[in-house]
């Protein structure tokens, strides 16, 4: 480009207005008290509109740091430390509620402005936003760690959850207990009624079991038709309970062509200082006491 044209082109009236209109980021600009004096169209767009409002009034813009979920109070935002400390930030990763109360992620970047002796006279402020991207990554995620079938975690997870539930156990000496358990008689459910409906009453356990327990508690899927359930902060005569209530449960909701289906449940509490084997061996053995007892009941382990 000769250099005539050049100078031509940034001399062009309402360029600099042009291309902020055509970004396709978030762009504000803050005075240096740090009211908020223009936002570009993407901006308003991730925002739902805007607020033309100083620091003290940055609540209006309601906003969580991603990682932790605490609210980001008005001087926390990066446009309140970039006009009053000077402090740039890059790329933080925040979740929003924009003014049409849609939740969204964003990357939220500040930086201060500052005239030719050094002082800061305002902020630019840019919003990248995330949502799409972060959503698919989690839907990614999740269809890696659960079971194609039933929808409850696959083995490889649960054995995620139970290593940092057990570090969580130990670090703050809080009760972990464990409950295994299997469909009796699977094997003949399949040969009578075909591996369809055997899939079938798998789905029809984990979503009846599922439904019963708290969010906190987390099912998995580990073999064909046997199941763990994780149960922080519960001792052994609540997961006893817990384990009983759910056999009493699936003995009266029958599963048609089936009829009932019965489990056999082993339930058993973590010993300080043992290991995961350990731990699930003595959940499993006491589910076997259970099958040889005449299945369909409750056991817990010594």
């Amino acid at each position: 480009m000769a250099e005539n044209d050049k100078d031509t082109l940034m001399q062009t009236p309402g360029l600099l207005g042009r291309v902020l209109d055509a970004l396709p980021v978030g762009i504000w600009i803050a005075d240096r008290e740090g009211r908020i004096v223009y936002g570009n169209p993407a901006g308003q767009e991730i925002w739902a509109v805007s607020r033309f409002v100083g620091i003290d009034q940055y609540d209006e813009y309601k906003g969580w740091w991603h990682d932790s979920g605490k609210r980001i109070v008005p001087r926390e935002w990066a446009a309140a430390r970039a006009v009053s400390k000077g402090e740039t930030s890059l790329n933080e990763e925040i979740e929003i509620e924009s003014f049409d109360g849609a939740r969204k992620i964003i990357l939220n970047s500040a930086m201060p402005i500052r005239n030719e002796a050094g002082e800061i006279i305002g902020g630019i402020i840019v919003n990248v936003d995330i949502t799409d991207r972060i959503r698919l990554e989690e839907q990614l995620r999740t269809a890696a760690d659960t079971d194609e079938l039933t929808q409850t975690w696959n083995r490889r997870h649960f054995y995620e959850l139970l290593h940092a539930e057990i570090q969580r156990a130990e670090r703050y000496q809080r009760p972990l207990s464990l409950i295994m358990f299997d469909i009796d008689r699977f094997k003949q459910i399949n040969d009578t009624h075909g591996h369809a409906v055997g899939d079938q009453v798998l789905v029809f356990v984990s979503r009846e079991v599922q439904n019963e327990v708290r969010v906190t508690e987390h099912l998995a899927r580990v073999g064909g038709d046997e199941f763990m359930l994780l149960l922080p902060e519960t001792g052994l005569d609540e997961a006893a309970n817990t384990a009983a209530r759910l056999h009493k449960m699936l003995a009266v909701r029958k599963f048609k062509p089936v009829g009932v289906v019965s489990c056999s449940f082993g339930v058993c509490q973590y010993v300080p200082g043992e290991s995961i084997d350990d731990f699930m061996r003595r959940a499993d053995e006491a589910m076997y006491e259970a099958k040889g007892a005449g299945r369909g009941q409750v056991r817990i382990a010594s």
